[in-house]
């Protein structure tokens, strides 16, 4: 799995982890890679958080725990592409990796890749995304919910 972080000045922190995710491990990746994030572009603490509101994400334990480290999330429903921009970066990452001028022989040098791949995502591509946002969700709200162009 990876777990990567953006904001509106481009991308930030990511992380590979090996097999499936739980909640505990979820924290941790939460304490690890998303504090720094807050800390340099939000000194303030005016942020939204949104993840994909996977089982995970929901979890009483991981939600009791944003709560207690004032981290702000949206309310909006579960694994929802139209709405959550950082899908396009997911969707972009796979397709450089597929067209990588050669293939990838181990788990190290697919995580290489990965890195090299999400460091150079330009800041344009990522505000970009960010200014869609109001478009994706009026998009959403015409469609009642069903699948958008997004």
């Amino acid at each position: 799995m990876i777990w990567g972080c953006i904001t509106n000045e481009g991308v930030e922190t990511s992380t590979v982890t090996q097999g499936n995710v739980n909640s505990q491990q979820y924290i941790s990746i939460l304490d690890k890679h998303l504090w720094p994030v807050i800390c340099k572009h939000f000194p303030t603490g005016e942020f939204i958080f949104q993840d994909y509101n996977a089982p995970i994400h929901r979890a009483r334990v991981v939600s009791d725990y944003k709560v207690r480290n004032g981290i702000h999330s949206m309310l909006w429903p579960a694994q929802s592409p139209d709405i959550n921009i950082i899908q396009n970066l997911w969707y972009r990452l796979k397709r450089e990796l597929k067209h990588l001028p050669r293939n990838l022989t181990s788990a190290s040098e697919l995580e290489t890749a990965i890195r090299v791949i999400w460091n150079k995502t330009p800041v344009s591509y990522i505000k970009n995304l960010y200014s869609a946002i109001p478009r994706r969700l009026q998009s959403v709200i015409k469609s009642r919910g069903y699948i958008t162009k997004y």
